[in-house]
């Protein structure tokens, strides 16, 4: 009976041994973390007198620090009191089965219960870095560094140089002493037919621009670019130049057929007999000014 009663004291004494070897793992492990800094710690990352306002982002951070704070401040020091009472109760249950059972159920359930902790923890830090991946900048997936993105800032919508004289058209061509709205000037209309009547059929009609279309405005600025940019130089006579005050004073004619070296060679024979102030061949078009307005 003694030696079976030895026999027990060292098997439980060999049990004792690594439960300790364990705790000591454990708690080597988890004494570093603590003397650093409490995992989660503080709990409420925002709304308190020395933080910022709290945010949609922040929620995602409580959740989270409320897990770190239970798996890696609580549960590391408690696993190891669990652990050592466990060992504690079976080195001194000796003969006792009672409390070897009752030391090895607490081991057991200790060890289960570390398992569906760091189960929980991993679950939760999956659903946070999924639900909440918008507001995380952390390079690890354990880890979570609340961004909260900022609302989009509408941009600043410049007004024009013109002001409020954009907006009112007419007075703005009053100012510049040009036609509202705006046209073409007497003269240029009379170019215009003596050119078609003559080489119409060369010219594509649907191509003969005289006043600005892309920017109205420009057409009563003089091409002066106080109210956007223009697509002719400001006092252009398409713009009816400096001084003119009738509306246009400038086409530009773009070949049927595409060939605007052609084109250019029969409207400078028409020169003289349409009154042309101005022509010049430009890549894509003819630019033609009556004698009132000589340039572009």
């Amino acid at each position: 009976m003694k030696l079976k009663s030895d026999k027990l004291k060292i098997k439980n004494f060999k049990l004792l041994v690594v439960v300790f070897v364990f705790s000591f793992l454990i708690f080597g492990l988890a004494l570093p973390a603590q003397a650093i800094s409490v995992p989660g710690w503080p709990i409420v990352p925002c709304g308190t007198s020395t933080t910022t306002p709290c945010t949609r982002c922040d929620l995602f951070q409580l959740i989270k620090n409320v897990v770190d704070f239970i798996t890696g401040g609580l549960m590391p020091p408690v696993a190891v009191l669990l652990f050592v009472w466990a060992g504690f109760l079976i080195l001194m249950g000796g003969a006792n089965p009672g409390l070897v059972t009752k030391g090895k159920e607490i081991f057991k359930n200790t060890s289960v219960g570390l398992i569906i902790m760091l189960s929980a923890w991993m679950i939760t830090n999956t659903i946070i870095q999924s639900v909440g991946a918008k507001y995380n900048n952390a390079q690890n997936w354990w880890q979570f560094v609340c961004v909260e993105t900022p609302p989009a800032v509408p941009p600043v919508v410049q007004r024009p140089p013109g002001g409020a004289l954009c907006s009112n058209p007419r007075q703005l061509a009053q100012q510049n002493n040009v036609p509202y709205p705006r046209k073409n000037a007497p003269e240029l209309d009379a170019l215009v037919s003596c050119v078609n009547s003559r080489i119409g059929t060369l010219i594509d009609q649907s191509q003969i621009f005289t006043y600005e279309r892309s920017n109205d405005l420009c057409n009563y600025t003089r091409g002066q670019p106080i109210c956007g940019r223009c697509a002719h130089t400001a006092y252009s006579c398409h713009y009816g130049g400096r001084d003119g005050t009738q509306g246009s004073l400038a086409v530009d004619f773009n070949a049927a057929n595409g060939n605007e070296r052609a084109l250019y060679n029969e409207l400078v024979k028409l020169r003289s007999t349409c009154n042309f102030g101005f022509i010049q061949l430009e890549p894509t078009h003819t630019h033609i000014s009556s004698q009132s307005c000589s340039g572009n």
